[in-house]
């Protein structure tokens, strides 16, 4: 799978937070909206620009739980079904302990 497939969904998860942060605290100057979220205002600048990317996941998340949010997180399938998979896999195990 190539590496930037990877990273997609990593930023719009990453785009969503900063998103829901944004729309949380965007009534509030940006002085209070840093110190409700225990950050400075320098990062919060970055929030308000857009500038999600220069977050962490784990540091968006923290931020929110800061104002009483939780981040639930949905596992969704995309592609076939598992069950075709299931024989491809043991075949898989079944050459590796050969070797």
């Amino acid at each position: 799978m190539p590496r930037d497939a990877v990273k997609a969904p990593i930023a719009a998860l990453r785009q969503q937070l900063a998103d829901e942060i944004q729309r949380l605290v965007d009534d509030f100057p940006t002085v209070i909206s840093a110190r409700l979220l225990c950050i400075d205002e320098r990062r919060m600048a970055d929030l308000r620009h857009g500038r999600a990317q220069r977050f962490s996941l784990e540091r968006l998340i923290r931020m929110l739980a800061q104002i009483d949010r939780r981040v639930d997180l949905t596992v969704v399938n995309t592609g076939p079904p598992i069950l075709r998979w299931l024989p491809i896999l043991y075949e898989r195990r079944r050459n590796f302990r050969r070797e």
